[in-house]
């Protein structure tokens, strides 16, 4: 599930990749709002695609049937594994950032302004509820149809036990961007963000224990693949995991300690590109960032892998990753990107349009 950020991705010392790759739209941003379009693609590519807009997250409930979600309030919706899109209407004009479906029916995104959009009809309509805040939303996670949990910008952080009807404040005291929530369980979750912010509950919510991974940087996403096992990415190219619910964590990528760019090499920063999603499910794994980097994993996250994108897409963000069964999937990022991961394997899903 996940997502673009209104303040800068550059914290806790990480370097920001569009420093050093300057001519390049790669979704990274010094600015206080990130670019509206990661268009770093020619017009061959745009010909062959059904959708320009920027996506910012994806979800499948089956390798056939899933939605991504992006710039402007748009959401698109696939049944036959991403060859095809279809354009859903919404109520807003509000970039959205994350999606999330309990079953074919019912879903959730959030976004900008504080926006929450549901639907119990796969998305043929989809309404505005009422989240209580007018703080950008990253992510949105629910545990069943109706325990939900929505993260985001000012330590803010929303919660529901009626599936959105209504949302109760549990926002941090602490000004701390939180960018990603993920449940194993019903009761076990975990909330990441930066300054190396990792919250832990294991009684669905009601208390939330911070855990160290030994690291200030910032942490864009969390995957629990079971109550034990979990993965975090984040800035400079951080993978960690952990097999003991959070109480030790090991660096699978990337490094720790924080590097200013003044520090880098150029082929340093360019070989940790920020990773901005994870996901574990069995044995297969996927993680997704900056100019197109993908890693993948067929042995439960042990040793991953480099699964590039192709040179003609290269240069491009990619920002959500959802894996519906064991080595299938879909990863999404700038103007439009859509691939099928299939084992190790990447391919563009979408037909030319007509």
């Amino acid at each position: 599930m996940k997502r673009s950020w209104p303040r800068s991705l550059a914290a806790a010392g990480g370097a920001c990749l569009c420093l050093v790759v300057a001519t390049a739209t790669t979704g990274c941003s010094t600015t206080s709002e990130k670019p509206i379009s990661g268009s770093a693609v020619g017009p061959s590519v745009r010909a062959r695609s059904q959708i320009v807009e920027d996506l910012y997250d994806t979800e499948f409930v089956t390798p056939d049937l899933g939605w991504a979600v992006g710039v402007f309030g748009s959401v698109y919706r696939t049944d036959d594994g991403g060859r095809h899109w279809k354009m859903q209407p919404t109520p807003t004009t509000e970039h959205l950032f994350s999606v999330v479906f309990t079953d074919e029916r019912t879903g959730w995104a959030c976004g900008r302004q504080g926006v929450v959009l549901h639907t119990e009809d796969g998305g043929g309509a989809w309404t505005l509820q009422q989240s209580g805040t007018d703080k950008h939303l990253f992510a949105i996670e629910f545990a069943g149809v109706s325990n939900g949990w929505a993260v985001g910008d000012w330590g803010v952080r929303i919660q529901t036990s009626d599936g959105g009807r209504t949302w109760q404040d549990r926002s941090l005291a602490e000004d701390k961007i939180l960018y990603d929530v993920d449940f194993a369980d019903r009761d076990t979750g975990w909330i990441v963000g930066e300054f190396g912010t990792i919250l832990y509950t294991a009684d669905g919510g009601h208390n939330w224990v911070p855990q160290s991974a030994g690291t200030d940087k910032t942490f864009f996403g969390v995957a629990p693949a079971s109550p034990d096992r979990v993965f975090i990415v984040g800035i400079d190219g951080l993978l960690l995991r952990t097999v003991d619910r959070g109480a030790t964590w090991q660096l699978k990528h990337g490094q720790v300690a924080a590097t200013g760019v003044e520090q880098m090499g150029f082929l340093d920063v360019l070989q940790n590109p920020g990773f901005y999603d994870v996901e574990v499910r069995g044995a297969h794994g996927a993680v997704v960032g900056d100019i197109g980097s993908v890693m993948i994993t067929e042995d439960g996250g042990e040793t991953w892998t480099d699964s590039p994108l192709p040179p003609d897409r290269r240069l491009q963000w990619i920002r959500g990753v959802s894996l519906p069964s064991a080595g299938r999937g879909m990863i999404v990022g700038a103007a439009g990107l859509t691939f099928a991961i299939e084992g190790r394997k990447l391919r563009f899903s979408q037909e030319p349009p007509a």
